[in-house]
């Protein structure tokens, strides 16, 4: 499918020269060369002719042969008939035959670069775009793993909280063990008067011993009964103070945990900040770039739109067309959406002349345009994202030919319209202009 796209100024300037150098050419011939019934020289032909060919070879390098299939196959097709022409002694449809295949071969070759420019940026996209997922994707995992982080610290809170109730109860325990051991030492400092006083009372009355057995082994019994509680007494307090530590051991081991927590999570959320911020300055740039004003809306070769909504825009591209030719200038001007800022190009002397015009302006050219007999010489459509284009050519004559040797002069008018569906209805966004003044019919 074949794009109609602004010159550049240095192509344009080497167009512009080629033409002008075969417009002198014909000029001399015809000033200089009325003996030779105003032929043009057949060295001026060969040359043009062999600027066609290399113009060819260097699109077909670029492998415009199927990426601008159209425009080099009109390259080729001007080409063998200006050789033809040139067999038949036609020296200015050669002549004419050999530029437009230049003009043809070299549209191919700019199209086709374009083409494969596009391609790559496509595939570059798509490598950003798997990176974002892979960002988003490594966002999600950290986001889980911090709220697994969080979920721990949850439950080495509860059992923080479960130590501290565990160590009251020990410190509880510990107190009653404590008035325990009170209690049996004040029963073994009993216990061992009532031994002092049975052995003193033994010393003194040893006749009174046997008397007295039963009653010393008594109390005997009862002695190693008390020092048996007084040991088992303080095992137990070893026991509890050793749980303790144990307890307080474990307790700063935890703590320690907790600690370390804490900072991977507070490392891990300084991160995501981070992150944060820069996916942010990453959006401000991209707000930033998407701002500002391009000449041609992107194109990527790529489309949302359903083969109704695509059927729908092209109904409405050839209507707005229709208005247009049919001098119904309301009609044509209904289609445009009250904000848009078109693109106008004007082309005069190989010098580009750019400026972009709001609605109001855009109606009074179109008025102006309107007045002038144009000739619809092709229209195109393409689609893109949520837009379906449409390229119309026209062609109005300005400059006649003096005579069947000199060149009809005209101004090409190319129109390039972006049509989205608003509500029911299909509306202008944008609309570029490249207007090329006093140039052969291209």
């Amino acid at each position: 499918m074949k794009q109609f796209i602004a010159l550049s100024p240095k192509g344009n300037s080497v167009l512009r020269r080629n033409l002008l150098v075969g417009l002198l050419l014909v000029s001399f011939g015809l000033a200089g060369c009325a003996g030779q019934l105003g032929k043009i020289e057949p060295s001026t032909v060969d040359t043009a002719i062999a600027d066609a060919e290399a113009a060819i070879i260097a699109a077909r390098e670029v492998d415009a042969l199927s990426l601008a299939a159209d425009a080099f196959a009109a390259a080729e097709s001007n080409l063998e008939a200006a050789k033809i022409a040139l067999t038949e002694k036609k020296g200015d449809e050669a002549l004419r035959f050999a530029y437009q295949a230049t003009i043809d071969a070299r549209v191919a070759q700019r199209d086709a670069i374009s083409i494969a420019k596009n391609a790559a940026l496509n595939a570059t996209l798509l490598q950003k775009e798997a990176g974002v997922d892979k960002l988003r994707q490594n966002l999600g995992d950290t986001e889980k793993e911090l709220a697994e982080v969080r979920t721990e610290i949850q439950d080495m809170y509860r059992n923080s909280e479960k130590l501290r109730e565990t160590v009251s109860e020990l410190r509880k325990k510990n107190l009653d063990l404590g008035k325990k051991r009170e209690t049996y030492s004040t029963q073994v400092a009993e216990l061992s008067k009532t031994l002092e006083d049975i052995q003193a009372r033994a010393r003194r009355a040893e006749t009174e011993v046997r008397s007295y057995g039963r009653d010393v082994s008594a109390l005997r019994r009862k002695l190693e009964v008390a020092e048996r509680m007084a040991k088992e007494e303080g095992h137990q307090k070893r026991a509890v103070v050793a749980e303790i530590s144990e307890l307080r051991r474990q307790l700063r081991e935890q703590a320690a945990i907790y600690t370390e927590r804490l900072a991977q999570a507070s490392h891990q959320s300084s991160d995501r900040q981070h992150e944060e911020y820069l996916q942010q300055k990453a959006r401000e740039a991209r707000a930033y770039v998407d701002s500002q004003p391009a000449l041609h809306p992107p194109k990527t070769g790529r489309t949302s739109l359903s083969t109704a909504q695509i059927d729908a825009g092209k109904a409405a591209i050839s209507n707005w067309e229709h208005a247009w030719y049919n001098k119904d200038l309301n009609v044509h001007l209904s289609y445009y959406t009250p904000g848009i800022v078109a693109d106008k190009v004007v082309i005069h002397e190989s010098k580009e002349h750019r400026n972009k015009i709001d609605l109001q302006q855009l109606q009074s050219d179109l008025r102006e345009m309107n007045t002038y007999a144009w000739s619809k010489a092709k229209t195109d459509t393409q689609v893109e994202g949520e837009s379906v284009i449409g390229v119309n050519r026209l062609t109005r004559l300005v400059a006649p030919a003096a005579d069947e040797n000199a060149t009809a002069l005209y101004n090409i008018w190319i129109r390039e319209v972006w049509m989205h569906q608003v509500g029911n209805t299909w509306k202008i966004h944008h609309e570029t202009w490249q207007i090329y003044e006093s140039v052969p019919n291209f």
